[in-house]
């Protein structure tokens, strides 16, 4: 009977993260990570699906418009387990904005990213997939 409570339990957590994660295919590797952008980037953590205000880097985000219009926000999704970080298991996360501000990202595989332009204020935004993942975006002047 250990056994199978043991198959059974490995089943529920292939079921239950089959959902939110992704595994480069064999003989494959996931896309390289972005060059970075530290007057851009939001990078998502590695765990973040089981953080909150932690799940995202730096949070809050800090931008200046410089004189300009709008400011780049891109976020990085390195949340990727095992490997060299080419070859690991990836979580998807979908960035969703809590009041309509900007357009939601679709899905996030590993170290992908996502690019918004947002002008001056304050932008709250979430995990549409991990709902406890939260942050927030603070454009000024």
């Amino acid at each position: 009977m250990p056994g199978f409570r043991l198959i059974a339990g490995s089943a529920a957590l292939c079921i239950v993260s089959a959902c939110s994660s992704y595994t480069a295919p064999s003989g494959s590797s996931l896309p390289p990570p972005p060059t970075a952008n530290p007057s851009a980037d939001v990078n998502i953590v590695v765990g973040a699906s089981t953080k909150t205000t932690t799940a995202f880097s730096p949070n809050p985000k800090s931008v200046s418009l410089a004189g300009g219009t709008t400011a780049t926000i891109r976020w990085v999704n390195g949340d990727i387990s095992g490997g060299d970080y080419t070859m690991g298991t990836a979580v998807t996360h979908n960035i969703t904005s809590d009041n309509s501000a900007f357009a939601a990202s679709g899905n996030l595989g590993g170290n992908a990213t996502y690019s918004i332009q947002l002008a001056a204020g304050t932008y709250a935004y979430h995990c549409a997939i991990h709902p406890n993942m939260v942050g927030t975006i603070q454009v000024t002047p």
